[in-house]
């Protein structure tokens, strides 16, 4: 029991961290596939455009669950609480 809702804690900080190291990853493969300044700098942003997007559409339903998880316990606990 333990070790499973360690995991449900970390998953929010793993997927967060993988977003970014996606759009940071696709920058930077992007820039390394342009010719030039301008063409590198463009191509970097298109890159971060698409990886955004297609981390989205990944990350995004585990992202819904976890807001989902959060708003459950949260109005498990106010119907705990009396008052």
């Amino acid at each position: 029991m333990v070790l499973s809702r360690l995991a449900v804690k970390w998953l929010e900080w793993v997927i967060e961290i993988g977003m970014w190291l996606t759009l940071i990853g696709a920058f930077i493969g992007g820039f390394t596939a342009g010719d030039g300044f301008f063409g590198s700098l463009i191509g970097g942003i298109i890159a971060t455009v698409v990886a955004g997007v297609a981390a989205a559409l990944i990350f995004g339903g585990f992202v819904v669950l976890i807001d989902i998880q959060k708003n459950v316990k949260k109005i498990v606990a106010d119907k705990a609480s009396p008052g």
